[in-house]
This record gives C-alpha cells, sequence and structure tokens, in this order.
C-alpha cells in the first residue's frame, strides 16, 4: 500500500501508528512550577544520543507533560 498522508489512507485506523509493533512504552514524568506531578504513556520516545545524553518524546496536541517539560526544562 502506498499514500500520502495529506490525501488520506482510508483505512479505519491510522497506519503509521501501527508501523512499528510492539511498540514500547516510556513512562514521562513531569513536574511544573507549582510542584503539582504528571506521569504518563508516551509510546513516542526514545533515546537519541549519548554525548550529550539526550532523549526526546513526541506529544500529540498540548497535554500535561509536554506543557511541564517545557515550563521546567526536564522530564
Amino acid at each position: 500500500m502506498f499514500y500520502e498522508p495529506s490525501k488520506g489512507h482510508g483505512l479505519p485506523h491510522d497506519p503509521s501508528k501501527a508501523i512499528v509493533a510492539p511498540r514500547p512504552i516510556g513512562w514521562i514524568s513531569t513536574l511544573n512550577r507549582a510542584g503539582e506531578v504528571n506521569l504518563a504513556p508516551y509510546s513516542f520516545f526514545n533515546a537519541v544520543s549519548t554525548r550529550p545524553f539526550i532523549v526526546w518524546f513526541s506529544s500529540e496536541g498540548e497535554k500535561d507533560s509536554a506543557s511541564f517539560a517545557q515550563e521546567t526544562g526536564e522530564f
């Protein structure tokens, strides 16, 4: 199957989310400036470098994990 995401795929579920299976889950913990704690599962995460050590995660939409991490610079 070939599809251009901008033209849609016509399937009941987005195939790009099933392309890697099984998808490991990363538990992302964040703390905002007010001291509120958030722990959420993310399947789009990875370690991308050791020098410097870099771990990333991707959030679809503005969720607490993303906004808390932006607020404090840590996750």
